[in-house]
């Protein structure tokens, strides 16, 4: 089952531009590629493919092939048995075919005729020497098989360290282009954040310069409110002046009128008097309370403009700065995380590669291991092969010493049987010029069967398979064995 790895989610950002706020995903440094894992079937494959058989193993394959022959042939003992058992109680009748068992005791019988015979064939000296020869000749054939397997063992060995150098060198070339790539994509990730801020700077100064607009707009409003204001206060003082100067002219006016009637009445006039001073002292000191009302209320305008005006322009001031602090916030917090993911890059790039040059010493560590092991069973194989080959040589020599001393007994009993018939063919057929020729086909027909047998050891060899190459050399020393007087 192939196993994928969670992803984490994107970084989003916050953008202020002139259409308003916007939420913008950052983009990953890492690569979006995902790290493959074999499954466990193919992992199982790969690990059975990589073992290297050594001889211990084919040792032990044709052990169990020679366990399970001969379980087959027990079996197949077992069932001819049976099968006598039952056909024991058959009678053949005149005429008819032989059965089964009768054929089977037949070629049973035929074989061990042919084994006989065979038996007899290799107590000849001719036939001794060829089996020396043929033997000799397996031991230098599987000795040469021993060492082209393991040049053999050694080249794939090789091989194998080639093919991992060619994976490291190819997977150091893919890091390496990854890498490349990676530093296009920053730099050109970057550009665009460059651009996007200057974009953004600038769309801040235009902002900046619309409001400084907008309140140059406003500071002329009230300049003109304020002139306006002024305006009215010139007419109602002028309309004051006037009223003043009606008054005085009343004033003058009831003046001329008392002066001509003070001679009625001087008390009317003293009253009069006193009621119009009262009068003008009242009157003035409305007037009086007028002008400072009027006073309080242009200062009280003027401060209001003023402090408006200030207000305005500390506003200003204050946005544009808290704009500006805004946007430097906005940049180290974003030029911080890009160190921050610069500093994690790096220090994951510096035990990535870590850990691949542990991997890799590791690697050629159990290579070395494998190869020494390896080594050591070859040697422990071979000494052990050696020994099996020495055993079996000493014990091939015991019985060809029992062979030789019975052969020699059975030779010298022969000899004094062949010598006593010798002797009275001597005597019987002195004669005769026959026994000469019979003497010579006798020979002839044994140098012939040598030959037959000999030629199906060849044969035989053939048949398991043995390089040409060996059974040329043995038929060329057999040759020369049956070429010897």
């Amino acid at each position: 089952m192939c196993h994928k790895t969670i992803k984490a989610p994107k970084e989003v950002v916050t953008a202020y531009d002139v259409q308003g706020m916007r939420r913008l995903v950052v983009p990953d440094r890492n690569p979006i590629d995902t790290p493959g894992i074999f499954p466990k079937s193919q992992f199982q494959r790969l690990k059975k493919e990589a073992h290297i058989v050594t001889l211990k193993d084919r040792m032990t394959m044709l052990e169990e092939a020679e366990q399970k022959k001969n379980q087959l042939q027990l079996e197949s003992e077992q069932r001819k048995e049976m099968l006598r058992k039952a056909q024991a109680s058959q009678k053949a009748k005149i005429g008819s075919k032989l059965s089964e068992v009768e054929r089977q005791a037949k070629a049973k019988n035929l074989y061990l005729l042919q084994r006989s015979f065979d038996l007899l064939q290799e107590q000849d000296n001719r036939v001794k020497r060829a089996n020396g020869v043929i033997l000799a000749t397996k031991c230098r054939a599987i000795r040469n098989a021993q060492i082209a397997e393991k040049e053999l063992i050694e080249k794939q060995l090789q091989e194998e360290n080639r093919r991992l150098d060619m994976m490291m060198e190819q997977q150091r070339q893919k890091e390496m282009q990854a890498e490349q790539k990676r530093k296009e994509e920053e730099e050109m990730k970057k550009q665009i954040y460059t651009t996007a801020l200057s974009d953004q700077m600038r769309m801040n100064e235009i902002e900046r310069m619309i409001e400084a607009e907008k309140i140059e707009e406003e500071s002329r409003m009230i300049n003109k409110a304020f002139l306006a204001i002024q305006k009215e206060e010139q007419e109602k003082l002028k309309e004051k002046k006037e009223m003043q100067q009606k008054i005085r002219d009343e004033l003058k006016k009831a003046n001329t009128e008392l002066e001509r009637y003070k001679l009625i009445q001087k008390e009317e006039q003293r009253i009069a008097d006193l009621r119009i001073q009262k009068f003008m002292q009242q009157k003035l000191e409305r007037e009086m309370e007028r002008e400072q009302e009027l006073a309080l209320a242009r200062a009280a305008k003027e401060q209001e403009i003023i402090r408006m005006r200030n207000m305005q322009q500390r506003t200003l001031d204050l946005r544009a700065a808290m704009d500006e602090m805004n946007a430097l916030r906005i940049q180290e917090e974003v030029e911080k995380q890009w160190r921050d993911k610069e500093i994690a890059a790096a220090k994951a790039k510096k035990e990535q590669q870590e850990m691949l040059k542990t991997e890799r010493e590791k690697q050629i560590e159990d290579l070395k291991k494998a190869a020494a092991i390896t080594l050591a069973r070859d040697e422990d194989d071979f000494r052990k092969v050696a020994k099996v080959q020495k055993q079996l040589w000493e014990k091939e020599m015991e019985k060809k010493k029992r062979r030789k001393e019975e052969a020699e007994q059975h030779r010298i009993d022969l000899l004094k049987q062949i010598n006593e018939k010798e002797k009275e063919r001597i005597n019987m057929q002195k004669e005769k010029f026959e026994e000469g020729k019979m003497l010579k086909f006798e020979q002839e027909r044994k140098d012939q069967h040598v030959k037959e047998h000999l030629k199906k050891k060849v044969s035989q060899l053939r048949s398991k398979q043995v390089p040409e190459q060996y059974i040329k050399d043995i038929e060329y020393h057999i040759e020369g064995i049956i070429n010897a007087k």
